[in-house]
């Protein structure tokens, strides 16, 4: 085990909540925060990344989330016209099997989107001279064999725990960060990957849904014409029922776009990648980080989901100085041992 990773350079547990209230960088508060007291302030409150809170810090999203609202809104109004002019020429359980594809592909939206991704705190409080000091330093880990270095992030002011990264549109440090997905309007990381995954399945197996009973539909509609040539039948059935011949195309469309999205991250869960290292080409050769593909699967899928480190409804001034904001490489020493398959 790598002896950096045991050195810590987080505030000092007995530092004086008002001396943190007192220097809190007037930066941090927004203008519509100014008269509220400094020692009243929540976390949310002085954020420093992108994101936008609802109910009072209850409720975090990303700086795209008129995006993810635009495909909310493109997928019901599909749902709603397969089952008003689709479903109704079909037995009813087509419409309940539809139904819950959609309730499971939203539900899979809304936790990718508002579910923190593994935001890794900030450290406010280091002084320009010890933040120099480490931009200069050299620190690693070993796991499993392999010396995985640290990074040092100028803009948190942390040595990023192994597979974080900084994301520039949400201007925060993301553990196993895997990429800012503009759709979700959020980044994909440890917390949330789980959801963005079972997202990308769904929606996968929606379009087939959809698109498949239209064709049943509009197969139907083609048989009752009394028209022998099949380029004449099928322009006869699209003028007959054309938004069943649009839920027959437009699904499929849809799914060939998402449909290579979903084959690509399979591959990555099997081998326990990340969309960010795959394309740099992190791991290329030796990933320490791989046990095997019944192991990456369940890490990736089936593991428990680690409480988050950010606490937007906090008290700023008692959040700056509790031990979310360790800096040092402690974070990799869960992942220092990990079991082979």
């Amino acid at each position: 085990m790598c002896s950096t990773c045991h050195e810590s350079i987080e505030l000092q547990s007995g530092t004086d909540t008002a001396e943190l209230t007192s220097t809190l960088p007037h930066a941090m508060v927004p203008a519509h925060c100014a008269s509220t007291p400094a020692s009243q302030l929540k976390v949310w409150q002085v954020w420093q990344g992108t994101h936008t809170f609802w109910c009072d810090g209850r409720i975090m999203v990303g700086p795209d989330i008129g995006v993810t609202f635009f495909a909310a809104l493109v997928t019901t109004a599909a749902c709603m016209v397969f089952w008003v002019f689709v479903c109704s020429t079909l037995p009813l359980l087509v419409f309940a099997g539809s139904t819950i594809l959609y309730l499971l592909t939203l539900t899979f939206m809304l936790l990718t989107a508002t579910v923190d991704p593994g935001i890794v705190p900030r450290n406010m409080h280091m002084e320009d001279a010890e933040a120099a000091s480490n931009a200069q330093a050299t620190r690693a880990v070993e796991i499993n064999g392999v010396s995985v270095p640290l990074k040092w992030c100028h803009t948190c002011r942390i040595w990023r725990p192994p597979r974080a990264s900084h994301c520039s549109e949400c201007n925060v440090c993301v553990e196993r960060f895997d990429h800012h997905c503009p759709w979700m309007g959020q980044c994909i990381g440890r917390r949330n990957y789980r959801f963005f995954i079972g997202f990308v399945v769904s929606v996968c197996s929606l379009c087939i849904y959809i698109a498949s009973f239209s064709l049943l539909a509009f197969i139907n509609v083609m048989n009752a014409l009394k028209v022998r040539l099949l380029f004449e039948r099928v322009v006869q059935g699209f003028q007959r029922v054309p938004l069943t011949g649009t839920m027959l195309v437009f699904p499929l469309l849809i799914l060939l776009c998402v449909g290579p999205l979903a084959c690509y991250h399979c591959g990555l869960v099997v081998e326990n990648k990340t969309t960010n290292e795959e394309i740099k080409g992190t791991y290329s050769i030796n990933n320490p980080f791989s046990r095997g593909w019944r192991l990456n699967c369940q890490e990736a899928c089936c593991s428990q989901l680690e409480a988050s480190r950010v606490h937007p409804r906090s008290l700023a001034s008692e959040e700056l100085g509790a031990s979310m904001w360790r800096s040092d490489g402690a974070e990799a020493l869960r992942v220092a041992e990990l079991p082979v398959d």
